[in-house]
């Protein structure tokens, strides 16, 4: 009966010590998947935001080319309404097609003396 009894504690105890170890495989599985997935999502996160990275240059691009668009056509509507203002003049004004053609032609009235300072 004593050998039995010794039997049946030894045979517990391996099963304890099945039991540990096999707790312990488990949580290094455990462990080993969780590592696992976190690599996997870390890595899956850096890919996404580094095939983002090219699209966002070109995105900044476009839009650096869109606001110099937008400036250079101010400045030819500024360009435009300024020519208009002198086309309506030459047409409609005489003193400023008087004075234009005294400036640029060098047309002067008989008797005038005229004095240019050259800047």
């Amino acid at each position: 009966m004593l050998r039995a009894l010794r039997v049946a504690v030894n045979q517990f105890n391996r099963n304890k010590q099945r039991k540990r170890y096999i707790k312990a495989q488990t949580t290094i599985v455990r462990a080993t998947n969780r590592f696992l997935f976190f690599f996997i999502v870390m890595a899956s996160a850096l890919t996404a935001c580094l095939s983002f990275i090219p699209q966002k240059q070109a995105y900044e691009k476009k839009l650096a080319e869109l606001a110099d668009a937008k400036v250079r056509e101010e400045m030819a509507e500024s360009q435009l309404d300024s020519l208009s203002i002198k086309l309506e003049a030459i047409k409609n004004d005489p003193e400023y097609l008087e004075i234009q053609a005294r400036d640029r032609l060098q047309v002067y009235r008989p008797g005038e003396t005229i004095y240019r300072l050259e800047r």
